[in-house]
């Protein structure tokens, strides 16, 4: 937990520290390589490893047009749908200049903000957002959205990840003509 504050201090450190002038793009590249991003990847495979060794079962809610269907799911295969949001890793070299950051302490609820958006419309993962714990920098929630191509039309995919608990996916389809189709998919795996 102590890398995790070193990361989020160091962080606010480099935001008040930027460059007054205008840099150029390849400074600004270079600039955004050399930060630390958030973890977000490694958090979620690690809840997901730890999931694996707990006995509790994964329940899955799924609304479509306001009727829900309860089902029990196996981990495995939540862990292949948690998969898909841990990818791109922001962290990695090839992939981290291509997010910019920003970061917000709200002492009015104890929380620390790190927001990461998509710098250009080429990479699905569009937007990802961290909600830590001030006091002790865990993490609350995790929530992602990335954008793909469903058929003819557009796909949107938001997760929020609930630290310890559970996850919610929705999914917003728009086939051009047609009205949206909205599907909400909720595991739970620790109800409390």
């Amino acid at each position: 937990m102590k890398k995790y504050l070193l990361i989020a201090a160091s962080i606010f450190v480099l935001l008040s520290c930027k460059n007054k002038g205008g840099a150029s793009t390849d400074q600004q590249d270079q600039d955004t390589t050399q930060k630390e991003f958030y973890p977000i990847s490694s958090f979620m495979q690690a809840q997901i490893k730890q999931l694996d060794s707990l006995p509790l079962a994964v329940m899955k809610y799924t609304t479509i047009d306001s009727k829900t269907d309860t089902s029990i799911i196996d981990k495995k295969d939540f862990a292949a749908i948690a998969a898909y949001f841990t990818t791109p890793d922001i962290t990695a070299a090839g992939i981290k200049n291509q997010f910019e950051e920003t970061s917000f302490i709200d002492a009015s609820i104890g929380t620390i903000s790190l927001t990461y958006l998509a710098k250009n419309d080429t990479i699905p993962l569009r937007k990802a957002d961290v909600l830590l714990n001030q006091e002790n920098s865990r993490v609350r929630t995790i929530y992602i959205e990335k954008k793909g191509v469903a058929g003819e039309g557009n796909k949107i995919q938001k997760i929020l990840w609930t630290a310890d608990r559970n996850c919610q996916v929705t999914t917003i389809e728009q086939a051009t003509g047609s009205p949206e189709k909205v599907i909400i998919e909720r595991y739970v795996w620790d109800d409390r």
